[in-house]
């Protein structure tokens, strides 16, 4: 059997996982979670409220395709919200206590919904087996003990009815002495008495034999649905052993990827760090040449107009000098 069983004494045991393995399950059932989450926020909005379909309604297909699109719509959001629930539980649970009985118990729980599902199921789509698929070994403990019960019943019903008719026959001896109306009234009537006995026995035989037959029809049934029960959680839990060895491999090449990521990221951050270490380097000595060629300019531009004041006093001067002269 799988490790999905339902956890007893020792196997409780069987079901720790090494902390390496339990946190890449962790982490792997944490990033599902997100998926999932994410894939239920591009989906539609929940429907709130399921809308009511009147006899009238039923008759307008599109009508009808808007109801069931509405149905289904609010069916993926449930189970979106329930796979989203186990995965959390489960990071949570492997990351804290190295387990997965939270698999288990939503296992169970899934069982057990199943069976009150089962009758609907069964009229739905006329198959009467599958109301009875979650409880087949029960069922079939419980024929067997019906079966006993049903032939230690028989068995004392025909001891009480030989010993009845024991008795009728020592009485029919002991009235023999008895005179001949007396005897031939009593010897008819036990005779019919006997009759009766006789009659009631064999309807009962029959109704007997005939709850025999229809326990040996169903017990080979119960055997073929317990079989094909064990054959579908078999290959349930192999599935589930399949995925969760595809999850680990996924996760380990996941991991190597983005570490590679990492290191080509960090190598890429530091040649980076050089440019910019470059870049600001050059910038400092072309700033420096960019202020001293700026001060060399304000030192010319002070210069040129200093010399320009000396020339307009100079020319003031010179021809205030030739005016007075005149």
């Amino acid at each position: 059997m799988c490790a999905f069983q339902t956890p007893t004494g020792s196997k409780t045991e069987e079901q720790k996982l090494s902390a390496k393995t339990s946190k890449g399950v962790s982490q792997l059932a944490k990033k599902s979670a997100l998926s999932v989450r994410l894939i239920r926020e591009l989906l539609p909005s929940r429907p709130f409220k399921t809308p009511q379909i009147d006899d009238t309604d039923l008759k307008k297909e599109s009508e009808s395709d808007e109801h069931m699109d509405t149905l289904s719509l609010k069916k993926i959001h449930n189970d979106l919200d329930i796979l989203e629930k186990i995965f959390l539980d489960l990071s949570e649970e492997t990351k804290k206590q190295n387990t997965f009985t939270s698999l288990t118990r939503f296992i169970e729980h899934e069982k057990i919904d199943q069976e009150r599902k089962a009758d609907f199921i069964a009229l739905f789509q006329g198959e009467k087996w599958k109301a009875k698929f979650f409880e087949k070994s029960n069922r079939l403990k419980s024929l067997q003990r019906e079966l006993r019960t049903v032939k230690e019943d028989t068995q004392s019903l025909m001891l009480a009815k030989d010993e009845e008719i024991t008795q009728l026959r020592k009485e029919i001896e002991a009235v023999k002495t008895i005179n001949p109306k007396r005897l031939n009234f009593e010897r008819t009537a036990a005779k019919t008495q006997i009759e009766n006995l006789q009659f009631q026995i064999e309807q009962e035989e029959e109704d007997i034999n005939k709850k025999i037959a229809k326990v040996g029809r169903e017990i080979p049934q119960e055997i073929r649905v317990h079989d094909a029960l064990a054959a579908f959680l078999k290959e349930c839990c192999a599935k589930l052993e399949d995925k969760i060895e595809e999850w680990e491999i996924k996760f380990n090449e996941d991991t190597s990827v983005k570490r590679e990521e990492v290191g080509q990221w960090q190598g890429e951050v530091q040649r980076k760090k050089i440019q910019l270490e470059d870049l600001e380097r050059r910038y400092g000595e072309y700033w420096s040449v960019v202020k001293e060629y700026e001060a060399e300019q304000e030192a010319e531009r002070l210069k040129k107009e200093e010399e320009d004041k000396l020339h307009w006093a100079a020319s003031k001067i010179q021809a205030w000098w030739k005016g007075y002269m005149m």
